[in-house]
């Protein structure tokens, strides 16, 4: 190496780690505000207006949570395809603003349920380059020994948006009803994440010396890497605890509040417990980053696994006073640490060629579990009169998962080299 190159690294390196950090920071705050939290844990604020005004009940409501649920897991694979063909910026810029105008149009929202279950598949529909797997190949693009911590920041923003969304959502609706709500988010989107986005969500210039492929020949490359992804070992091996982690996911985030005021919580309480949970969930997010550098990552699965197992088990014997927040903070670990692990998982496994296909398809799985999951424990709640039964079900679930991430086996080198 020459003196001039030698010379020249350090100002390279330190270029690539503002990059990446911005873009990460982008990320971050197209998470905040994207269909995961706006669309999934902002509903539950929606619930009691629309029954007032509607006259619909909790549990019609509520299904629109399944509707979304179902549109993410057909539409996963999808946005993986895009990402990986077009880059995520040309994905993610679009997206911003066709799913602001959705969450805008939801101000018209008639007297249907058909049309607002329709609504909210278009919402997810509109917004297909925002789900995590658009942002997170952005910052795959600019890592590698920090890309647990790059992946930690970036999911950040679902943690920071579980607590944002209902606070913003809450304070609206109390002032000019939840329609303009729904406005407000819209315009959020537009005025907010998309000129963060536009102006520093960007992936890591390509840094090989070989001429750029024609862009028939790199499809061809990602197909084929894709394929050769999915017939791996630990594709099936992750895919199945993904699945399994689904199963339990949705139904306790959407359940836990319900489940505290069944067990004699006033509202009140089951408000800051679930508020607790949230700000776990952000930590989760950044924590589990940082180990990911450090630790073995289906090893800290396993670990928030077992947490959650010991949060049902706490929730399942009705237990009071400060051993309910311990449980929300198990909880809040568990699903903070999921995306992270995920992300993460993808890229060591399978490397950067497919990451779009390869996460999205992982990720449409984790979906359909959800959607399972949460018309199951409604199911459990109605047949045995409390949610006890299928607490029990989802830690054994859980400790079945801790189990599947037990046998992955190690990262492959030619997946780092890539």
């Amino acid at each position: 190496m020459s003196l001039a190159t030698r010379l020249a690294a350090p100002a390279e390196v330190k270029a690539a780690t503002a990059g990446g950090g911005v873009a990460a920071f982008a990320a971050m705050v197209g998470l905040t505000w994207g269909p995961s939290t706006i669309a999934i844990m902002g509903l539950g604020v929606f619930i009691r207006p629309l029954q007032m005004e509607f006259g619909w009940s909790r549990a019609q409501v509520a299904l629109a949570a399944t509707v979304i649920n179902l549109t993410v897991m057909v539409l996963s694979p999808i946005q993986g395809w895009l990402v990986d063909r077009f880059g995520s910026r040309r994905v993610v810029l679009p997206s911003l603003v066709a799913f602001a105008a959705s969450l805008m149009a939801l101000y018209a929202l008639p007297r249907s349920l058909q049309v607002f279950y329709a609504a909210w598949s278009l919402v997810v529909i509109a917004g297909v380059g925002l789900l995590p797997g658009g942002y997170l190949r952005v910052v795959g693009t600019w890592f590698d020994r920090r890309l647990g911590l790059a992946m930690g920041l970036a999911n950040a923003g679902i943690g920071l948006g579980n607590i944002l969304v209902p606070l913003v959502a809450t304070a609206v609706i109390a002032a000019y009803g939840w329609r303009w709500a729904y406005v407000t988010f819209g315009l959020i989107v537009l005025f907010l994440v998309t000129p963060v986005c536009w102006a520093w969500l960007r992936e890591r210039p390509s840094e090989s010396a070989v001429p750029a492929l024609d862009r028939t020949r790199a499809s061809g490359l990602r197909a084929a890497a894709f394929k050769t992804a999915v017939k791996t070992p630990a594709f099936a091996v992750a895919t199945v605890a993904y699945f399994l982690l689904g199963l339990v996911n949705t139904a306790l985030i959407s359940q836990q509040a319900p489940l505290l005021i069944d067990a004699g919580m006033t509202p009140q309480n089951a408000a800051f417990v679930q508020s607790l949970f949230g700000l776990f969930l952000l930590f989760g997010r950044l924590a589990a980053g940082a180990l990911l550098d450090r630790l073995f990552a289906p090893l800290v699965m396993i670990a928030v696994c077992l947490g959650g197992v010991a949060a049902c088990l706490i929730y399942a014997t009705g237990a009071h006073g400060n051993v309910v927040f311990l449980a929300a903070a198990l909880l809040g670990l568990m699903v903070g640490a999921e995306f992270d692990v995920l992300g993460y998982l993808v890229r060591r496994y399978f490397g950067p060629a497919a990451f779009g296909k390869t996460y999205g398809a992982i990720f449409a799985v984790f979906q359909l579990g959800g959607a399972l999951g949460a018309a199951a424990f409604a199911y459990s709640h109605a047949a045995f009169g409390g949610y006890r039964q299928g607490l029990y079900a989802a830690a054994l679930v859980l400790i079945a998962a801790a189990a599947v991430f037990a046998v992955l086996p190690k990262y492959p080198a030619a997946a780092a080299e890539a």
